[in-house]
């Protein structure tokens, strides 16, 4: 996403939050006394809507005076007029209301249960939104991961305003203030923890640092940067980068109401009642992953390509950009995608000769960062009942991945593949 679009988003954001009292500031004195008497008008009116059923006549006929009244001096050339119409009004109120208990209670009790009751009717019925955990999917769409930093940072507050505003990183830059083993076994969540920011701590030697992030998060980037632990000496680099909260989109979940899912859609689903060959049940219940199997189809994957027997084929064919044009990204080898991996600690399509029939009313679901993804290859398929809906929209963070899910080209940079790795890393999702 390019600055300027970043720039003109941040200003909205601004306007939106605070931006009528800013504006305000900004007038003269003659705009200022035009535009109060303009809201006190307003609010006469509202009160005429909203009790017009509880008022009294004489309160009524009062009110809609009133607002004539301050409609005819907010025309009205004369400031000293305007003014003293403004003066009047703020000191006496030309209705007395009904008494009530907790007015202010009660006024923002209906307008929170309004608002909730919008906001989980077009959750439930069109738009949800979901937030990336992991790295399943990348470069597609990024989950939480770290990103570290070789320089020292200047955490001032405006970077670290802007930086999660606009990015979701927060940024974090400790050095070791007492030699000591960097204790992994000691992050904890750190409490109290502000909602949406959680912190952790985590011990080296016998000192205590505040970490940001949750436990589980701060373990993975703490052994991204010292592997299984490390002894660290005074004025070492305990952390130092940015931890970047994944993408956060909306889920289209009318979709599924008026077609039918097809190869390639990036998905989301409920784990209910799906479990690994052990019988262990998923970690986590919502999940998101490419569409790659369709009822009754035969799957392998061969030199990090996916390949299709459809029913009533007799050949394999392979699952090219006539299906979706997210799978010419995947086998590219460009930008972070590395193509399908035949995992070997994988109960199903393990090696190339391994194939693998998707039963009906199921789908097989592979995750675009093959060899780190937890998906079908390990827990078969996913009901149809299961899904949830197809990935629509990014709206936060304003990166290159802002907007439509699944409609970038790889970066222009080479991938090394990870087919023939020996040893892959820990699975994620």
């Amino acid at each position: 996403m390019s600055l300027v679009w970043i720039v003109l988003l941040d200003l909205l954001l601004i306007y939106f939050f605070c931006g009528h009292s800013l504006v305000r500031r900004l007038y003269t004195r003659r705009a200022r006394v035009r535009a109060e008497l303009r809201d006190l008008e307003r609010h006469y009116r509202h009160l005429i809507l909203k009790d017009r059923d509880i008022l009294p006549a004489e309160s009524l006929a009062s009110l809609e005076a009133a607002a004539v009244e301050v409609a005819g001096a907010r025309a009205s050339a004369a400031l000293s007029a305007a003014e003293a119409c403004l003066q009047r009004h703020r000191t006496d109120n030309p209705v007395v209301l009904p008494a009530r208990s907790h007015p202010w209670l009660r006024e923002n009790f209906e307008v929170l249960v309004v608002a909730l009751g919008l906001a989980f009717g077009v959750r439930a019925l069109f738009l949800q939104p979901f937030k990336i955990p992991t790295g399943s999917m990348q470069p597609t769409l990024f989950g939480i991961h770290f990103v570290p930093s070789a320089e020292p940072l200047r955490l001032n507050p405006v970077r670290r305003f802007f930086g999660y505003l606009n990015y979701t990183k927060r940024y974090v830059d400790i050095a070791v203030r007492s030699e000591g083993y960097l204790d992994l076994s000691s992050v904890r969540l750190r409490r109290p923890s502000i909602p949406f920011f959680p912190s952790s701590q985590v011990t080296v030697g016998d000192v205590t640092y505040r970490v940001p992030g949750a436990p589980d998060d701060v373990l993975k980037y703490l052994r991204q940067v010292h592997g299984l632990g490390a002894y660290l000496r005074r004025g070492d680099v305990l952390v130092r980068g940015a931890l970047q909260l994944g993408d956060h989109l909306f889920v289209d979940r009318t979709h599924l109401a008026f077609s039918e899912p097809r190869r390639g859609d990036v998905m989301v689903f409920v784990t209910d009642g799906i479990t690994r060959e052990d019988g262990s049940s998923l970690g986590g219940r919502f999940y998101i992953k490419r569409l790659a199997g369709m009822p009754g189809d035969t799957l392998r994957i061969e030199d990090g390509r996916l390949y299709v027997r459809e029913p009533g084929a007799a050949e394999f064919r392979l699952v090219d950009g006539q299906d979706d044009p997210g799978f010419p990204r995947i086998y590219s080898h460009q930008g972070g995608y590395h193509g399908y991996t035949n995992h070997d600690r994988a109960p199903f399509l393990r090696s190339p000769e391994a194939t693998f029939t998707v039963p009906e009313g199921h789908y097989f679901m592979l995750g675009d960062n093959s060899g780190f993804s937890l998906d079908s290859r390990f827990w078969q398929t996913v009901p149809r009942r299961n899904l949830v809906g197809r990935a629509l929209w990014v709206w936060w963070p304003f990166t290159r991945r802002w907007g439509l899910v699944d409609r970038l080209e790889p970066l222009d940079f080479p991938t090394a593949s990870r087919m023939s790795d020996p040893s892959l890393p820990p699975l994620v999702e």
